[in-house]
Formats: C-alpha cells, structure tokens, sequence
C-alpha cells in the first residue's frame, strides 16, 4: 500500500507548513513528540482533570482535515479548536467516541494558525497518548463526496432524508475497521454500510433494520478500501434523520511501526519472521505462579512475550549458512506436562534435527529450555538463534502488535532492552547480531551466515532488532539445550542457571499438589486432561484475590466471568480459593446494593465500558455465595457474605423500578430488571432476559440462605418477591415470543430476537427453566443443534464463540443426549493447539484468519466447560443426587469412570463406575449428609440393584434411595 505524503498540497490557498516550522506546547510532558513525525514515540499528559496541547503553525494555512494516531491509551472524549491569533478560539471538530487506533476528521474549509486539542475527560488513571497529530488541507483530506455533508466527520450535525447518503473518500486505500453512527433526535430505523475500492463498485458490510436512535455501532472483517458509505433507507421522522456524528473505525498501521515490520516480512522469507506480520492469526498459552500477578505468553512455535508489551523472543535454526523456523516445519506439535498442568511445549523439526522448547513460571521469571536433538544419523553441525523482535506475540489486531526497543545491550550471559533487564541464557551466545531497522530487522545481516556486531546499541526508531547464537555439534542420537529466562516483573533479574529438568519436576510438583490427585477422570483421556487444564489455568489467570479471564485483553475482574470459575475451583476441590474471592467481592458491594460487574485486579471499581450498567451481576454474585454455602456449610463464609448477599438481592427491586418508571404498566418489559449491556453481544442497553434469569436466581438463593442462616423473615420476604417476579418473567417471555410469531423462546423483551446460548442459562447456572413457555423450548434449542452442524461442516466461514458450551447444560435437562455429545465433540475440536486444551473467546473457520479472537486462554470458557462436565455426571437438584445425567460411550473405555472426592452438597463425593460385559457396576460413597434419592442414567439398562434391592427403573433413570454398590443389566 503507498503511504501518501503527510504535507502536501495539490493547489490549496494557504499549504500547510512542514512540521519543522509547528511549534508545540501542552499542559504537561514533551509536546514535540506528538508532531516530530516519529510514529515510535507518543506525547501523554502527565495525569490531570484536563489535558491539553497547542499547536502554532508558524503561519495562518487552510484546514480541511486532521487525524489522530493514538498510542497504547486513547481518549474517549475530546476536541480540537482553531485561532488566528491564539487569544480568540472556534470549534473545529471533537468526538464522544474515542476509541484508540486511528481518528479522522474532515471539516469545511477554515483558516488557522493555532490549533488546541482538549480531553474533556479525567485522566488520573491512564493518559491518553498521542502518537502523532497530522494537518491536511482541503485536498488532501479525507472527503464527503455528497456536498455539505463533510461535517458529519466531527465538525457538526447534519441532516439526512431517506434514501440518501454519506460516502466518504479516505484519500487513498486504508483499513477501515468498522463505524459509530450518533445519532440526534431524529434517528435511523433502517440503514446500511458499504466499503469500495474504487468508488464504483460498493459491497455492503452491516445493515440495521430496528434502529432506535442513541448510538449504532458497526465492525467487520479485516479489509481494505478508499471509500465508505453510510447510506440512510428509513428514519424515525419523514423529515430524515440527524447525524450527530459518523465516527470512522481505522487501523492506524499505515505509518506505525508496526507497519514497517509488516512489510519487511512479506518481503523476507515467511518462517523466519513472527507470524503475525504475515497477517496470520497465532494462538498461545500463558505461563504464570500461584498467588502471583504476572503472566507470560509462550506461542505455539515457542516464542516467549514475558510481559505485556515486551519484545518477543524467537528460535530458529542454523544449518550451515541457512536458517529455519518452526513455521516452515512439516509437524509442529504441541503439549502439557501431565496432559495438564500449566508447563507448555512445543516441537518441531527440520533436515533430522528436532527443537523442543519447553516453557515454564518460576521464581517470577518465564523460563524457557530449547533442547536441539539430532534424530538424524549423520553428525551435526549448527547454532540455535534467538532472535529478539520488537513485535509482541498478542497480535497487532488483538491490541497488541509493536513492542518499543530503543536500546540492547548483551554482557555475558545478560540481555537488557530499554535499559532494563530483559533475559538471562545459560550460556554466553557466540555470536551476538543487533541492527536498526532499515527495511528489515535483523535478519538481513544473518540470513546467509552469522554476522557479529557491537553489543550495544541504541536508537530512536523503536524498532531494534537481536539475535544471539547458540553453536553445537551433536552425533546422532546427542542433543543439547539453552535455556533463556526472563523476568515477570520490572523488579526482577533474571537467572538461568539452574538445571532445568530438575526445575520442571519442581514445578510440576507444586502444580499437583495445589490440584491435588484428578478429581475426574473418565475413559476419555482428552476429557479428563482438558477438564483438570482449565483448573489450572484459572489459577494462572487469578491474581491474589481475583479471577481474571484472560491475561492481556481480559485482564479485569468480571463477577460474571469470576463467579463461574470460582463454582469451577469450587467443584474441584479448591474451597477455600472461592470462598475467598466471594468474600473478598463482597466487600465491593455498593451501600445501594448494586454488584459492580467489573474491577480491576486491585480491587478498584472499573470505570471503563460497562461500568455498572451490567444487571446480571447481581445475581451471579448471589448465586456463587449461595453455591460455595451449599457445599461447604462453612457458618463463618455464611455470616461475611450474607448482608452483602440481601444488599444485593433486594437492589432488584430499585433495577425494576427503573422499568416501571419508564415503561407503560401494560408493557411486556413492566416488573423486569432496567436495560444493560450484560447480555454478550448486545452495545447499547437492552431489556435482556438474561438478566431476569439471574434476578431470578438471586431471589431464590437469597432465600435459601437466609433459611441456613436463621434470617425467617427475610427469607420469607425473599419467596415472595421471587414468586411474584417469577410470574411476571413468564408472562413477558410468553408475550414477547408469542408476538415474534416463531415459536421460539426471545432473548430480550425489547429486541424480540433469539439467543438460545443466554436463554441456555435458565436451567444452569440459574436453574430457573420453570418460567420458560414450555412448547417453544424443544424449538429453541433444535437452533443450537442446526448451529453445530452448520459450523462443523467443511463449508463454514465465518466465526463462532465457544460461549455455546453452555447449551450442553440445556441438551442434558432436556435429555437431548445426542446433542449435548455433538456439542461437546465440537466443541473439543475448535481447542487451538489443541495440545494446550484451551479455548479462545473467538473462533473463526480459517483458522490463520486475522481477525479479533478475545482473549486465550479464555478460563471464563474453560470454566463453563468443567462445570458442564461436572454437572453431566454429577448434579445437586435439592434433596436429590443425580448422577450420569449424559455420559458418552467413549467415557466408559478401559478403566470406566473414576470420581475421587468430589466436593458437593452431601459431602465429598467417591465413585467408580465401570462396565463390563452386560453389565454395569457403580460404587458410590459419600462423607456428608445422605440425599432423599439418588438417580443414575444409563441407556439400555433393563433391570438395577441398590446393594441388593431391585430399584425403579423409568425408562433409561434408575432410581435408589441410596445405595454403596449399585449394579445395572443392560
């Protein structure tokens, strides 16, 4: 893509001058820097209520756009002014809708000398950061094509009637992201956005067709295009629509650092480079300790990103004078010490000789062994090159992308970058290679022999590069190893000399005896493996108090997210971690009542999007207080939690109050809980019943446990007001899917569309499925099922999230077996490496696609899958122990099916269950009080026995009062 020149002017009244002549001051840090053409170092404000920055051009030029090229921290609202004089000041554009990468603003003709920029927002926490601030005049800006319409880029509001539309002229070919549409009283109901290449041909990217006023948000596919189109079909009023402002979504990359490396590699040779300049998507693991905050990235080719914005360290081989990588490898495999503790590895091979990289957390370093085996049968010789770019490994378009380096220095063993301690070898390298960026990183100085070079050297680009050689000579059958060890934390040097197979064993053991012996273990080793992985990786995940779902994107604490993985930890034995963190958010609980749905990992109250406009946490706060009292009886949690607990609850009543404030009492959203976001998927608030179902729950669990607690009368308030609650949900889902005429069950009462994967948590977490209109149920989730076969199938494109886990709950109380099965299959299958047994938030059918995966390892995900795989074998339902509700066939190989102290409502929990032929024998103990029945699935069985006694048989469920040795003819 050609860069077009940032000061030039084709025939403009008064050119812009070169930034050589702009002079720049601001409220505080180096102004210069957000106007000195160097796209590797950004201006921020020191923290302030109001920041600000002024430009003066030197001389008065005609203005017709400008644009903003943010750093690591954008501002969500601000503005720029314009002055001939400096004293007398005029609007020239501003947004409410900051979001980082790239802004464009396009404006009418006006003259300027000085120009102010000023964010309207506090800016204690994190300041904005300006990488760059660039002046067009009118033709070189960006361009409306229909006349008078230019403004809606930020200068003004402008009208729009139906039919017509705003297409916007970028200037020359750029990657647009997606597009903010605000809108005035006026608002679009119908409308549509289009990308072209040539301003001929459009090809549509989003349509809305219920628009109702507020804020319409698009995204899209990673693209290109010149042009824009936002094209209005039909508004609210005759008289049109109003436009307040069109907010353009653009990756800034074009002149960004990370741009130059991208076009570097696609002209070098693909293995050698990181992936993610190649536009193709890579997948990693995290590497951490427990009880500790810092996490590292280890990538399926075994790359090293040891904190966040760090450069990455890369391995590749020398055989003679050519080099290789892992890419270009025929196999690359990838696993877990023990099938499932958090020590990742990963190899490859080339021309005889096998890399494994082995990674780990330990001591506050990331530690990785790169082990050079010769399965050949000929010596050889070579070197193994850690390469250290400055690109992350969490991709540009996962808000990643460049990684500042301005100074490398080797001395010995020791590495430094940017004056800090970077890594340790266990070795001195033999050859040491560090070069500037000039057209290519370092790899044009190795790619056809080693090449040393001064140790040291520093540079204003941000783009150094290093490589250090690692030389061997191995006989067949020999190998040898390198370890590199790098710090978790800025506190920490590095060290690497211990033996690093003796530091994996320990580590391996302070692992298993955290987990304990595997609490699950069935026929089907994946199953048993990726179950006890996500307990692991929610522990990496966590930080001292708190569970995180991912380390770098979703590195906050979501009640939502926390609350699943701690009824995970729960279930797997770790009580005392989730009673920690329950009492631990219970103390964030506003006076009001209201459960903030997210914090920050210091416990602080996120102020960010979402910012207590998430209603479900109420009730998933209640739940998982309800859920660890359930199961540990632990009078002590109960009397910390509890007040936090009705607090909660009873702040429901002010959330439907809301409702019923701004709703006609006859409307089908009266008595439900106020519009969130909480609901996945939905950008403005919505009248979710996904937040009813936790409402619900909420009311029922309070009332539970203020019954354990002795609380009467609350409890009674608390049944009531969920009896009267529970019908006024049912009656809305009725009405609200009656009126959509589909039979099916609607997600939300104001949207009137499906969502079977949030209406799934009705029967778990929830477990309030009574309210759901009963003959719309089996047609709700045969979509689910239509789902599975469309996304596994060779044909898909397109994306999915793996969030529709939690249809195997619905598919196993409704009895669809076969379906939950499927599911489940699918669901294991889009595990990426699948080695690692781990799931991204996002899946896509291309699986090097560039595109937004979330966060990985998304333990929110792992979460909801080890407490599916718990509850299709083991399930409280009040007095009742349901056990086998689904368990495929696959689970009964070789050894059958082995629980090992099952933390549950009736204590701990010891089975095994094993099959044979004809017959099926279960042996079962509990520590805790006795259920009123027990009931055991079992396809095919003809006839049981309860030590010794004949049982009743309903179809394929066995029923038993209790039992110690159950046995099952089939």
């Amino acid at each position: 893509m050609g860069l077009r020149p940032l000061e030039t002017g084709r025939g403009a009244l008064m050119k812009v001058p070169p930034k050589s002549l702009w002079k720049a001051t601001a409220s505080s840090g180096d102004a210069r820097r957000a106007i000195d053409d160097c796209y590797a170092t950004a201006w921020a404000s020191e923290p302030s209520k109001k920041a600000r920055l002024e430009i003066d051009l030197g001389r008065t030029a005609t203005l017709g756009g400008l644009e903003v090229y943010w750093g690591g921290q954008a501002a969500s609202e601000y503005g720029f002014e314009t002055s001939l004089d400096g004293r007398s000041w005029s609007h020239l554009c501003s947004t409410r809708h900051g979001e980082g990468g790239q802004d464009v603003f396009a404006f009418p003709p006006v003259a300027a000398r000085f120009l102010r920029w000023s964010c309207e927002t506090p800016t204690e926490a994190r300041p904005p950061e300006i990488v760059q601030i660039n002046l067009y005049d009118p033709a070189d800006a960006a361009s409306v094509l229909e006349g008078g319409r230019v403004a809606a880029l930020g200068h003004a509001p402008i009208a729009l009637l139906a039919g017509e539309s705003i297409t916007v002229d970028f200037g020359y070919v750029r990657s647009p992201l997606g597009a903010l549409v605000e809108w005035g009283e006026r608002f679009g109901v119908v409308f549509s956005v289009h990308l072209s290449d040539d301003g001929e041909n459009f090809r549509e990217v989003g349509r809305m067709t219920t628009g109702d006023g507020g804020t319409d948000s698009f995204w899209w596919r990673s693209t290109t295009s010149r042009y824009f189109r936002l094209s209005l079909h039909a508004a609210s009023a005759p008289e049109g629509a109003i436009v307040k402002e069109l907010k353009l979504r653009i990756l800034n990359k074009d002149r960004m650092p990370i741009g130059q490396l991208e076009r570097a590699a696609r002209k070098g040779r693909a293995d050698l480079y990181p992936q993610s300049l190649l536009g193709r998507q890579v997948y990693w693991t995290v590497l951490g300790e427990l009880n500790q905050d810092g996490e590292a990235l280890f990538d399926e080719y075994g790359n090293l990103e040891a904190q966040r914005g760090f450069a990455q360290l890369m391995p590749l081989l020398r055989l003679g004078d050519g080099l290789h990588g892992a890419p270009a490898s025929e196999t690359v495999s990838q696993c877990l010490v023990e099938g499932s503790l958090p020590i990742p590895n990963v190899v490859w091979s080339t021309q005889g000789l096998e890399l494994h990289a082995t990674a780990l957390a330990h001591e506050e370093q990331a530690m990785v062994e790169y082990r050079i085996a010769n399965r050949g049968d000929a010596r050889r010789e070579g070197a193994l090159v850690l390469t250290v770019r400055p690109v992350q490994i969490n991709p540009y378009w996962q808000h990643g992308g460049h990684a500042l380096v301005n100074a490398i220095s080797v001395e010995g063993v020791n590495m430094r970058i940017n004056d800090s301690h970077y890594a340790a070898f266990s070795r001195e390298p033999d050859v040491v290679t560090i070069a500037d960026f000039e057209g290519g990183d370092v790899l044009r100085l190795l790619e056809h022999g080693p090449q040393p070079t001064t140790r040291n050297l520093r540079s204003d680009s941000g783009l150094l590069s290093a490589a250090c050689e690692f030389a061997f000579s191995l006989d067949p059958g020999e190998d040898v190893a390198v370890v590199a060890a790098s710090p978790l934390s800025a506190e920490i040097a590095p060290h690497a000399e211990a033996a690093f197979s003796a530091l994996r064993n320990t580590v391996a053991g302070l692992w298993r005896n955290k987990l304990g012996a595997r609490r699950i273990t069935v026929g089907d080793q994946e199953i048993s493996d990726t179950i006890e992985a996500q307990i692991a990786l929610i522990l990496v995940n966590a930080t001292r108090f708190a569970f995180r779902p991912g380390p770098r994107n979703y590195d906050r604490i979501w009640i939502r997210d926390g609350s699943s993985q701690a009824l995970a930890l729960l279930w797997a034995g770790l009580i005392e971690e989730a009673k920690s963190y329950v009492v631990w958010y219970s103390k964030r609980i506003y006076e009001n009542g209201l459960a903030p749905p997210i914090l920050n990992p210091d416990g602080t109250v996120n102020r960010g999007y979402g910012s207590d406009i998430e209603y479900d946490a109420q009730g998933e706060f209640v739940g998982v207080a309800a859920e660890v009292y359930r199961v540990s009886k632990d009078r002590v949690f109960l009397d910390a939690v509890f007040e936090p607990v009705v607090r909660a609850t009873q702040f429901i009543e002010a959330l439907c109050a809301k409702t019923d404030a701004r709703r006609e009492r006859d409307s089908r959203c009266c008595g439900l809980v106020a519009p969130s976001i909480s609901h996945e998927g939905y950008s403005k608030p919505s009248y979710s019943y996904w937040d009813d179902f936790f409402a619900l729950s909420a009311w029922r669990n309070c009332e539970y446990l203020a019954r354990e607690a002795g609380e009467l009368e609350i409890a009674e308030q608390a049944r009531a007001k969920g009896r009267a609650f529970a019908e006024t949900l049912a009656r809305s889902l009725r009405v609200t899917s009656e009126l959509m005429g589909r039979g099916l069950i609607a997600a939300s009462a104001d949207r009137e569309d499906v969502d079977p994967s949030s209406t799934a948590i009705a029967f778990e977490p929830c477990r309030v499925e009574d309210v759901l209109p009963a003959e719309f149920v089996e047609a709700t989730f045969d979509l689910v099922a239509a789902q599975i076969e469309q996304f596994s199938g060779p044909a898909f494109e397109g994306n999915y999230s793996p969030y529709l886990l939690r249809n195997l709950n619905a598919f196993a109380s409704l009895g669809r077996r076969d379906d939950a099965f499927r599911l489940l299959a699918a669901m294991l299958a889009c595990r990426r490496p699948a080695g690692w047994r781990q799931w991204a938030e996002v899946v896509w059918s291309d699986p090097r696609a560039p595109e937004y995966i979330g966060d990985m390892p998304h333990s929110w995900i792992g979460a909801e899958f080890a407490t599916a795989m718990r509850r299709m074998l083991v399930r409280e339902d009040g007095g009742t122990l349901e056990l086998f509700r689904a368990v495929p066939e696959s689970w009964w190989e070789g050894e059958g099916i082995r629980l090992r102290d099952l933390p549950t409502a009736f204590g701990a929990l010891n089975l095994k269950a094993q099959r044979g032929e004809g017959r099926v024998t279960v042996e079962l103990a509990l520590s805790g009080p006795a259920p009123d029945r027990i009931t055991f699935r079992y396809a095919g069985a003809i006839c049981a026995q309860a030590d010794g006694r004949s049982c009743q048989l309903e179809r394929d469920l066995i029923v038993s009062k209790s039992f110690s040795r159950l046995t099952i003819a089939f």
